[in-house]
């Protein structure tokens, strides 16, 4: 009885273990869909450029060098995406008034933008929007925090 019970179970374990194997179609290449779906992601990620903040001088809306190359390489990847829409987030450091901030956070964030679209970025795939000083990535004082909060970020959508 025992033996015939432990069969039962073994031949239900096998079962359930064939009828779980995913099925993978080929494609004309001969790679399955689904690791060429995994490779097409990985690619996309590995080509993502690694930094998304360009930061800015003191009460100034200007790119610099710096700058320059990051919106270089995240261009290229939003030129090779051409699906992919972006938020520009324009940030101040604390100096300054509530409205002076906002405003000069939108000029920051239109300043990549105009970089974006003079380099083939489709101007409907990128937003912008000001947080001014309202969050700030370094909440302490001195010019060191301040640099750090004098940014604007690309967020992908």
């Amino acid at each position: 009885m025992k033996l015939n019970k432990l069969f039962f179970v073994g031949l239900a374990s096998v079962a359930l273990m064939a009828a779980g194997c995913a099925k993978h179609e080929v494609t004309t290449d001969g790679a399955t869909t689904k690791h060429a779906a995994a490779t097409h992601s990985v690619k996309s990620l590995a080509s993502k450029p690694a930094s998304s903040s360009v930061y800015f001088a003191f009460d100034s809306a200007d790119l610099d060098a710096a700058g320059n190359a990051t919106l270089d390489g995240y261009a290229a990847w939003l030129n090779d995406h051409g699906a992919v829409t972006v938020t520009i987030e324009g940030n101040c450091d604390q100096r300054g008034s509530r409205e002076y901030n906002l405003a000069l956070g939108q000029q920051r964030a239109d300043s990549v933008k105009a970089y974006l679209v003079a380099r083939g970025v489709s101007a409907s795939h990128v937003d912008t929007v000001s947080f001014g000083e309202e969050r700030p990535a370094c909440s302490g004082t001195g010019e060191a925090c301040w640099a750090q909060n004098r940014h604007a970020d690309i967020v992908s959508r």
